[in-house]
């Protein structure tokens, strides 16, 4: 009894590696010990799986097929798949094992799937480009239509080949969607992907929409700009190769990471690319923002600031060594006459990595100490450390709006 009680005290994660060493049979009938393992049978989780040959990658590929039959021919449900391989080298991914996942995606389509993550990550690129999109897996029609999907988290796959009239993209249910070096070959199908999430909560896209244009299809803009998540609470938009994400969308968030420089990019006045890209540049008011986070280019920190009243977090970072020639404030701090809502009441803590020694830097965190009356803490991390002396001089005499700010140079 005191050793049936040890194992389940194991979290689910270790619980459901310990199934993927049984045969399906076997791992069935634990579903005989308790209620919490009729739920982990439902639960098809291979982490942490190292392939370095073709053998242990034909044995692998033999267990998976052999489970998810098992679940299809029993009639099971299979609530979550989580794969996450590490590949030795990228012939045994992009040759010996991708048209297997994409097999395997269509099996567990076909049992009610709530959850489905996939990432897998290749150790040696060999003659293999990693970066063209022609090995990387195609993601099956399959999912692009699962009505039961809860969360989707995927990394490595492309987007592409399809009618945009053959499909009809629902996810009525996705609260959940990370990408994470998706390709898309239509910039019609990400309009499409997104305005099927009705009820989408936390959006990711890191490294994706790479090679997306609307150039020659106005409908897709004006789509795109239209697209509503009003139930979005948290997003997450950075290092995409594609630059624009209609900030309007990810106006109820309360949660927000995004790569500025996709906002600020230098050719936005470009004569071919100006109506394309005006659309992407007005700033809603974020009436639930409370924790904001800006990488790279800060010259829309200020304008930001006056349209996110309920603000108590913010962070600031950039590349060690970036400094964009046009990185200045859209709106001048030494012109500021109003001082933000959020800086007046709600902002507490400020944290700004790779600060760099150019005035623009120095001005953006002095207007900050000098009218956030409830701030706390300040954080300064200096891109050089010997520059940090040099800051910390220049910013401890400086008058402070908040009497309790602690400021801290690192």
């Amino acid at each position: 009894m005191h050793r049936r009680n040890r194992i389940n005290s194991l979290p689910d994660e270790i619980l459901c590696h310990i199934l993927t060493f049984l045969t399906p049979k076997e791992a069935a009938a634990t579903t005989i010990l308790s209620k919490r393992w009729i739920g982990l049978w439902n639960f098809v989780h291979f982490t942490n799986i190292q392939i370095d040959n073709i053998r242990s990658n034909k044995k692998f590929n033999q267990s998976v097929f052999s489970l998810l039959h098992f679940h299809v021919s029993a009639g099971d449900n299979i609530d979550s798949f989580h794969l996450e391989i590490r590949y030795g080298t990228p012939h045994l991914a992009y040759k010996r094992s991708f048209p297997h996942v994409v097999k395997w995606i269509n099996l567990v389509v076909e049992c009610n799937l709530k959850h489905l993550h996939i990432d897998h990550k290749i150790d040696e690129q060999d003659t293999y480009d990693v970066e063209q999109e022609a090995y990387l897996p195609k993601l099956p029609r399959s999912i692009l239509t699962c009505r039961t999907l809860v969360s989707l988290n995927l990394r490595r796959f492309s987007v592409e080949g399809y009618s945009v009239s053959s499909i009809e993209f629902g996810f009525p249910s996705l609260k959940t969607l990370y990408f994470d070096d998706i390709h898309f070959g239509n910039g019609r199908h990400f309009v499409l992907l997104l305005s099927g999430c009705p009820i989408l909560e936390d959006l990711q896209l890191v490294n994706s929409c790479r090679g997306i244009s609307f150039r020659v299809d106005p409908e897709s803009i004006q789509m795109f700009q239209n697209i509503s998540l009003h139930k979005l609470t948290r997003a997450d938009i950075r290092e995409s190769y594609w630059s624009h994400f209609p900030l309007k969308a990810l106006s109820t968030a309360k949660s927000l990471y995004l790569d500025t420089l996709k906002l600020y990019w230098e050719d936005r006045v470009n004569v071919e690319d100006h109506e394309v890209q005006r659309i992407y540049f007005e700033i809603p008011i974020f009436h639930n923002l409370t924790q904001l986070k800006l990488h790279n280019s800060w010259g829309l920190v200020i304008k930001m600031l006056y349209h996110c009243p309920k603000l108590q977090s913010l962070e600031l970072s950039k590349e060690i060594g970036w400094q964009y020639r046009n990185d200045v404030q859209e709106i001048p701090v030494e012109e500021q006459e109003l001082v933000p809502q959020c800086l007046s009441s709600c902002l507490r803590t400020c944290t700004i990595r790779n600060m760099g020694g150019v005035q623009s830097d120095f001005m953006l965190a002095t207007f900050i100490l000098k009218n956030a009356a409830i701030l706390q803490t300040m954080e300064i991390w200096s891109e050089w450390n010997q520059e940090k002396t040099e800051l910390e001089g220049k910013l401890s005499p400086y008058p402070k709006a908040s009497a309790t700010c602690q400021l801290l140079v690192y």
